[in-house]
Order: C-alpha cells, then structure tokens, then sequence
C-alpha cells in the first residue's frame, strides 16, 4: 500500500451529492378521512395541518427543495390552481388529482394549504373533488414516480409520505393487489422512498402495508419497525429552526504511516455552529440587491500640478507590515503563504499515548470525523480497521499533525477511537471510527493565577447536602431537547410576515422549570443556611455625593423643602421656564395633588400648572 502523489494534487475530487430533495403527499380523501373525531378535527384536515408543518420546516431548512400534494380516492380531477405550472405532458389516473404540483416552495403554497385547512367546507371540497374509494394505489404511485423523473431538477432523495386512515387499500389476493407490490418493486429500483403516516390508533399493518413498505425498503419483514400514529404525528409536527448542509466530507487527506505508507481518509464535521439568516442589502427607491466590490488603489500626485491620479493595486504588488521591536518588517503574500505552509496537506503520524492522559481542560474547539476513503488509496479500510481494532484493544489515542489545506497552520491533534452507541429507537448516534480531538500548543496553554488560592475545607455534611441537590434536579440531556432560542425567534418573526399570521408562539427550552426546581429543593435550603450562613453584601457601596457638590445635571432627587412656590408660579408667567428642573415641578405637582404627574414630561407639566392655576 503505496502512497500516490497525484492524488493529493487533485483539488477537484469531491463526493457526487445531487443536491435536492422532492417530496410528495399524498393523501387520501375517501369518506371516511373527514369523519369527524371527538376532538373535532377530521383525518383530512390533521394530514393538512401536518403537511403545513413539514413545509414550513422545509422552507427554513432547504428552500431549494421541492414538494408537491397529490390527493387519491377522488371522484373528479381537476387541474391544479392556474397560478402553479404543472406538466402538461403528465396524465394524471382516474380518482386522482394533483392539487399543487412538484415544485420549489413559496410563501403562496403555504398559504393555500393553510387556506384549505381551515375553510370550513375546504373551499366546497364535495363538489370540486368529490369522495370515492375506487382509486389503484399502483397507479396513484406511477404519478407519483413520473412527476418525480418529470421535475426538472436532479434529486438526491425522492420520497412520497402517504396519510391514511385504510390499512386495506386492496383485498388480498385482488388484481390491484398485485399490482401494489409490482409498483412497489419498481419504486425499489427508482429509490423512491415511502413513508407511511398511519392516522388512526386502531391502524393494522399486518393486512398489507408492512409487506408492502419492506418490499419498496428491501429490508427484512421481522425486523421492520411499523410507524406507530402518535410517533409519526410528532416526529412531523416537531419544528426544526436551523440549516439543512450537503452532507460531504471536508477534506480528502493522506494518512501517512510511514515515509511512502499511506492510507487515504476524509474528514467529516459532525457538529456546525448555526448562524441568523443572511441578510441582503437592497436600495431603498428599488429593492435592488447592492452587489459591492473592494478594490485596492494607489493615489499619487503628479509633478507641479494639483491632480491626482488613481491607480490600482494588483495582489502581486500588495505588501503585509508586521511592527516587531519598533521596526516594521514587509512580507510579500506569497511569503506569508510558504511561512504559513511548513508541512504538505495531510496526516503525519506522531506516536501513541494512552486514552487516560487526553484531558478534557485541553479540547479546545469541536471534534471532527476520521473514515476511511477507497478512492484515494485502494485497501484502506482494510487498514485503518485494523489500526482501528488496535487502538480500541490497547485503549491507545493517535497523535498527528493534521494540515487540512494549502496555506494553512497545522495542528496538532489527537485521534481517539470510539465504538458505536445506539439510542433507546435502536439508531446509532455514534458510529465507528476515529474522533479528531484538537490539542493545544505549548504557547496555547494559560496559567492563571487564580486556580492558585488554596480551597477552603469542607465538612462531610456540607459536601453530602449539595450531593443530594444535585441528585434531586438531575435530567438526561440531549441535543435534540434543546433548540437556539435566538434563531427560534427570528426564524419564527420571519415566517409570521411571510405567512401572514402573527400569533405563532416561541419556545424556549433554556428556560428552566424554577417551579420544579424549588419543589425538589425546598427541603435543602435550611440545612444549606445552617451549614453555610446567608449571603453578606460583599461589594462595596459607593460613597453618595454631598449635596454641595452634585451638579445641575445630579440625579439625586430632591426634597420636598426646596420648591418654593412663588418663584415657580412666577417663571411660569414671565416664561422663564428654562431654569426650572423637572424634578422640582414634579415635586411642586404632587404638592397640589395633580395625579400622574411622575410621568409627566417638563412641558405637560407646565400646562398642568397654568390651568391648575388659571395662568
């Protein structure tokens, strides 16, 4: 296993992705899916309310992808809104209609879905669609695939969420019956996804859609999870207020074992920092987007004349001043690239040190993601799978030093190796490989002096009263729990203007539960009071200024023995106010009894003196 050079010279080699996702509902509106609950809401309107939600989230997440709504079980067809721009090429099957084409979504196709949710009649739904329960699921879903092909974009991912309350479509052993699970082969071969919304509790999937959903997934019938009704509600209901990124590798690095040893790797970030959304500068008279260029220029003056004359500078002239010692030192860009650049992109093996002397004090930033990559250097799993057993057997960490790209600092780094932890639903939320932990420099390191105080001595008593404080308020904690409450906001203010509704709430998880927190505490605080006494005023208070030397502008307020009343009715009368304070006539106006007058500004408070006093 040899290391091939021209590999790391290809800047271009990236990971395929096709970039967009197409998301199809399709719902049924047979009968029985507008059959009111005890709650009120009809199966038809929940799956509106739910498709509402999956595309706001969307259009926060990705606004590029697209998304669509079919409705089935229909007894007329019509043509979608003539706003939209559907495939004319497109045929749609009996007892089917296309109600918003596969599209880019729109402030105006959320709208129309909230519309249709809570008309009272859904915009006289009986006459314009009607009911009926004759509709061929295969051919429902061949409308579905083709408007998938038809879409004009390339998907990454195709998916059709199906809502129902029917768990037997077709009896078995029926013509439609078969043709189901043909259909369901074909959407196999053509990777589209179908994800069942069961909107009933009593929903059985054994009669056909577990076979059916395994056959479109290829996965094992006695292993497959069937979607339950309040799991799916939820799970679609959840808002997400945060970015959606292609999902590629950082970098496409050489791991160098030896001097001519290598294995190819890529990076991966599992965790990035969520910004507000980016603003646009627009002109005020047009709303035209300001596009704006820096440009570097040198200004000279001509000989025995007043013009200027204006040059520009290129990069290769521009020149970079470091002031070391009182001198300024230049350096052209290219030498601050090649000091910058001691080492070529990659990974270059350091030693092994036991995973007992990482230390968490020095994590300095987030961790990124080691795994292998067979397309830089051919048998590196093999490789990095069993450096990687090793590690975990000898419970070893790899230290590098990691160069990501040209023309930056190397760092140097830790590789922990970590195994694979699955949550309680059964999914891995930490998978196999190698941990990138960065470790600090000697110069990064800081000695504060404020960890040398000696710590007083605690009592065991003291010690075990805080133990069972924290026993008490204790909580399991997940990411997922806990949304940024500023992005929450602002993404939530953004979609009240863009759909028209100012009523939506924001949740803020952070909050905590002071209620909870004090009814668990409540017990500790006396012995806590006992044990360590009540809080002193240990700051100092400053000293308030005499009187004498308080200034026109002092806030101290003043008393009531310094209004005199016949200067100020006098100054109102003359017009002389300017010397008046605020203060004082507000003092003089509670001495009248004149109500509110501590809100009053200085000029209401000169007209309620002229007509107190008939001035």
């Amino acid at each position: 296993m040899y290391w091939n050079p021209d590999y790391l010279d290809d800047e271009d080699q990236e990971v395929s992705f096709g970039g967009r996702e197409g998301i199809l509902a399709l719902i049924d509106c047979a009968g029985y899916m507008f059959c009111e609950n005890s709650a009120g809401i009809s199966p038809f309107k929940e799956s509106l309310e739910l498709v509402e939600a999956m595309m706001r989230n969307k259009i926060v997440s990705s606004e590029k992808d697209l998304m669509g709504i079919v409705f089935y079980n229909t007894k007329h067809s019509p043509l979608p809104p003539s706003d939209t721009n559907f495939e004319t090429g497109l045929v749609v099957p009996k007892q089917t209609a296309v109600f918003m084409p596969l599209s880019v979504l729109s402030a105006n196709s959320i709208r129309m879905v909230s519309n249709l949710r809570e008309s009272d009649d859904c915009f006289d739904f009986n006459c314009k669609f009607g009911h009926s329960q004759d509709s061929n699921l295969a051919d429902v879903l061949w409308i579905c695939s083709r408007m998938f092909t038809r879409c004009g974009y390339k998907l990454e991912q195709a998916s059709v969420v199906l809502f129902t309350t029917n768990d037997e479509p077709h009896p078995a052993g029926s013509y439609e019956y078969q043709q189901s699970f043909v259909k369901a082969k074909d959407l196999q071969q053509l990777d589209v996804n179908v994800i069942l919304v069961p909107l009933s509790d009593r929903f059985d999937g054994t009669k056909f859609y577990q076979e059916f959903l395994c056959t479109i997934g290829n996965e094992n019938l006695d292993n497959f999870k069937f979607p339950q009704y309040q799991q799916s509600r939820e799970r679609l209901l959840t808002r997400i207020f945060r970015r959606d990124f292609k999902k590629k590798s950082l970098s496409h690095l050489n791991f160098f074992l030896a001097e001519d040893v290598a294995i190819g790797v890529n990076i991966y970030s599992l965790t990035r920092k969520q910004h507000l959304p980016k603003k646009v500068t627009l002109l005020r008279d047009s709303n035209d987007v300001v596009i704006s260029k820096r440009s570097y220029q040198v200004v000279s003056v001509e000989e025995n004349s007043e013009n200027t004359i204006c040059t520009p500078l290129l990069p290769g002239d521009q020149r970079k001043v470091q002031t070391i010692g009182g001198e300024k030192i230049t350096f052209t860009v290219n030498e601050i690239a090649n000091m910058k650049q001691l080492i070529q992109p990659g990974l270059q093996l350091l030693g092994f040190k036991p995973l007992s002397k990482l230390c968490l004090a020095n994590h300095i930033r987030s961790s990124l993601f080691l795994y292998p990559d067979e397309n830089g250097v051919s048998g590196s799993t093999l490789l990095f799978r069993a450096l990687y057993e090793k590690c975990i057997e000898k419970q070893k960490a790899i230290y590098c030093i990691l160069t990501m790209r040209r023309k930056q600092p190397s760092k140097l780094v830790a590789l922990v190796p970590q195994d694979c932890c699955y949550d309680d639903d059964g999914e891995p939320y930490r998978h196999n490989g190698f941990r990138i932990q960065f470790i600090p420099y000697a110069a990064d390191v800081r000695n504060l002096k404020v960890f040398e105080r000696t710590s007083p001595l605690l009592s065991h008593d003291q010690i075990n009263v805080f133990k069972s404080v924290s026993k008490k308020i204790r909580f399991k904690y997940h990411p997922s729990q806990f949304e940024n409450p500023v992005l929450t906001t602002i993404y939530t203010n953004i979609e009240a203007l863009l759909i028209g509704k100012h009523d939506l709430e924001v949740y803020d998880a952070t909050k905590p539960d002071n209620d909870r927190i004090d009814a668990k505490v409540n017990q500790f605080v006396s012995s806590i009071n006992d044990m360590f006494g009540e809080d002193g005023d240990s700051a100092s208070k400053k000293r308030a200024k005499a009187s004498s030397e308080a200034g026109s502008n002092s806030k101290i307020p003043r008393l009531m023995s310094d209004v005199n009343p016949e200067l100020i009715i006098e100054s109102i009368r003359c017009g002389k106010t300017g010397p008046l304070h605020v203060g004082t006539l507000r003092d003089y106006s509670r001495m009248l009894g004149i109500e509110g007058s501590s809100k009053l500004s200085k000029a209401s408070l000169i007209e309620s003196l002229k007509k107190h006093h008939g001035l």
